[in-house]
C-alpha cells in the first residue's frame, strides 16, 4: 500500500512541499477525460525543483484527441489546489509505463 507523505517522494517547488500522491488524488477527482496514470518529469535531480513542474497525464481510454483547453484547466486546478505551477503534457492512453507493484510517479530520466 502506498503511504501518502513519504519523504522519498517529496518534491519542493518554491517552498511548497508536493507529494505525487496529492497530485494523483487531485487528478482522479478532476475529469472523465483523463486516465488514472501520470508521471512527474522533473528537470533537475533531487528534491528541490524550479517551476513549472513538468507533468505527463494520460488521456482517458478511447479518446484519440485531447479536449480543447483541458491541459490549461489541469494546470489551473493543480495550482489552485496544491499551490504549485505545472506544465501539463497530455499523452495517449497506454503511453506511460505500468507496473504490477509500486507505480513509479517521478521519472528523473530527463534531468
Amino acid at each position: 500500500m502506498r503511504c501518502i507523505g513519504r519523504t522519498d517522494d517529496l518534491l519542493i517547488v518554491r517552498g511548497v512541499n508536493i507529494f505525487p500522491s496529492a497530485i494523483r488524488i487531485d487528478l482522479q477527482s478532476y475529469s472523465v477525460d483523463i486516465g488514472g496514470h501520470f508521471l512527474i518529469r522533473p528537470k533537475e535531480k533531487g528534491v528541490m525543483q524550479s517551476p513549472p513542474l513538468p507533468l505527463s497525464v494520460e488521456l482517458a481510454e478511447g479518446l484519440e484527441r485531447e479536449p480543447p483547453g483541458i491541459g490549461e484547466e489541469l494546470q489551473a486546478r493543480i495550482r489552485e489546489q496544491l499551490l504549485v505551477r505545472t506544465e501539463v503534457s497530455l499523452v495517449p492512453h497506454g503511453t506511460l509505463p505500468r507496473s504490477e507493484y509500486k507505480t513509479k510517479l517521478v521519472d528523473y530520466s530527463d534531468a
